[in-house]
């Protein structure tokens, strides 16, 4: 079924969390934010299903009411722009990122955490995107400081999207072996997360490291799993990935949408528009 055909009921707006980063995040329509942190989760939930201009206009509804959450905001932008291909115009919004919260400020609150990994590893994924491999891994060696919890626990999402970047460096470094173990740790931590949409992205990264391995067979089942489960779930970006890579590694189910057409569906749901 088109991702464009998936409807479901309404959820409440402390469902919304369960949206962006839990268990269900295609449903669809979603409720009005009722506050700028319910109105950041709102926003990652509809760019998770391609509504890129649903998105940004949910993330100018609210003014954020701390520096993480403002941080977290460019973060978010950024990381819409790099799905798109544009990494030059990510890098400025992730350089914001960093700028609001710091790196020495003694805070370890949960938010500050998170701001501050998501945005050196959106600097760190910039710079891979844009050929500059050596600064890449530095940035990704820096943002180790900055992935546990008030309590000295390991976050799940900063250290998921480290071990998707730490694969994705390896790949266009032309390291398979590599970028198969970096991608199998991030499969070992989405399997205590209770986000679908990271999960779905791990098998994703970790198909395209099969293919960067030579197994290119294997590669290609497991993409027309990730790009099946991603339609199922009205995930239109990572279906577009997914199907890329199956066309890249043979022929894609005939019963698939092309990347083309999917390309398409995530102009018209505003993606040529962000900037």
């Amino acid at each position: 079924m088109p991702p464009e055909q998936i409807s479901r009921s309404a959820v409440t707006p402390s469902d919304l969390l369960d949206v962006a980063f839990g268990p269900d995040p295609g449903r669809f329509p979603l409720p009005a934010a009722t506050g700028p942190r319910e109105s950041w989760y709102r926003s990652v939930a509809l760019a998770g299903q391609g509504r890129y201009g649903a998105a940004d206009v949910e993330l100018r509804r609210y003014r954020p009411d701390s520096l993480e959450l403002e941080s977290l905001h460019a973060s978010t932008r950024a990381s819409w722009l790099r799905q798109l291909g544009r990494h030059d115009r990510a890098r400025r919004f992730d350089g914001r990122a960093v700028f609001l919260v710091g790196l020495v400020a003694p805070s370890r609150s949960r938010d500050t955490v998170e701001a501050r990994s998501d945005a050196l590893i959106g600097l760190a994924a910039d710079a891979l995107g844009t050929g500059r491999f050596g600064l890449a891994q530095t940035l990704l060696a820096r943002s180790e400081g900055h992935r546990q919890g008030p309590n000295g626990d390991r976050l799940w999402r900063p250290a998921l999207r480290a071990a998707w970047v730490s694969a994705e460096l390896a790949m266009v470094r032309g390291d398979g072996p590599t970028a198969v173990r970096h991608a199998e740790s991030a499969r070992a931590l989405a399997n205590d997360a209770d986000s679908l949409r990271h999960s779905i992205k791990t098998d994703l990264v970790l198909a395209a490291a099969l293919s960067c391995a030579g197994q290119t067979t294997r590669a290609h089942d497991s993409a027309v799993q990730v790009a099946s489960a991603a339609a199922m779930h009205g995930l239109l970006p990572l279906c577009w990935a997914a199907t890329m890579l199956c066309e890249g590694t043979g022929i894609a189910d005939a019963e698939m949408m092309t990347s083309a057409d999917l390309a398409s569906a995530i102009d018209r749901r505003g993606g040529s528009s962000i900037d």
